[in-house]
């Protein structure tokens, strides 16, 4: 009887042997296919929040670069704005300085310079002489250079000066201080770095 107990007892230590090993295997297993398992989610967590974290930098990248173009935009505007109030300032000042002098002796000289550098242009050709209304005192001596002219008073030139029209040979000689203003203007706009890029 000895012998069959020992027998069952062999066997059943074989029995929880066999299926401490089956547990011991299948627990390896389930760790294994568990790291496994999280191995995966971890790279596609990193992958996933890799993507994330590109799309929001891009967002945030966009969001910066539309905000700064507005600031720059907002910018340039103010400063435009800026130099357009200076250099109407300037302009507004250098006419009143050029219409201050209109009334000084030193303006009757530029007349008469004036005149006589239109009548050596047409040298005694028909022309017609214009001038601005404000001049009109300055008449008996500009028409001494003038062998052949008519004279009128031209409203478009508004600070002073007088320019003639050569129909023979279809020039304009300007010497008005208006025209000369404007060619400033043009000059110094074009030249002082008061434009906007």
């Amino acid at each position: 009887m000895i012998d069959a107990n020992s027998k069952t007892n062999s066997f059943l230590k074989a029995i929880e042997k066999y299926a401490e090993e089956q547990k011991n295997a299948m627990k390896a297993e389930t760790e294994a296919f568990r790291e496994e398992q999280l191995r995966h989610a971890n790279e596609e967590g990193t992958q996933a929040a890799y993507a994330f974290i590109q799309k929001e930098k891009a967002e945030i990248k966009a969001s910066l670069a539309k905000e700064n173009s507005l600031k720059e935009t907002a910018m340039k505007r103010e400063l435009f704005e800026k130099r357009s109030k200076m250099v109407t300032n300037i302009f507004k000042e250098a006419e009143k300085k050029l219409r201050e002098f209109t009334k000084t002796k030193k303006y009757e000289t530029y007349m008469n310079n004036s005149a006589k550098s239109v009548a050596d242009y047409v040298a005694d050709r028909p022309v017609t002489v214009y001038y601005c209304a404000n001049d009109e005192k300055f008449l008996p001596m500009i028409k001494k250079y003038f062998a052949n002219a008519e004279f009128a008073a031209d409203p478009s030139i508004k600070i002073g000066g007088l320019k003639g029209f050569c129909e023979e040979l279809s020039i304009i000689a300007d010497e008005t201080l208006d025209s000369k203003f404007e060619a400033q203007k043009k000059e110094f706009i074009s030249s002082s770095g008061f434009t906007i890029e």
